[in-house]
C-alpha cells in the first residue's frame, strides 16, 4: 500500500473514531529538530535519521 493511501486511512479513520476500530495501524511520530543550517531534520524513537527538509517554508492550508 502506497503511503497516500496510509494517510488517506488515517485522516478517514481518525475523523470518524478511533483508526484501530478500522484496522488501520497508528501514525507514526518523529523528534523534529531544526539543524545548524536551518533544514527541519525527522528523527526516529532510536535516533535515526528519517528526513531531512533542506528548505522547508511555512504554508496555509
Amino acid at each position: 500500500m502506497t503511503s497516500r493511501m496510509r494517510a488517506r486511512q488515517w485522516a478517514i479513520a481518525a475523523r470518524f473514531r478511533d483508526p484501530a476500530d478500522y484496522g488501520v495501524p497508528p501514525a507514526p511520530t518523529f523528534h523534529a529538530e531544526r539543524d545548524a543550517d536551518g533544514a527541519v531534520v525527522l528523527y526516529d524513537d532510536d535516533g535515526r535519521l528519517v528526513m531531512r527538509a533542506g528548505d522547508p517554508m511555512t504554508v496555509r492550508r
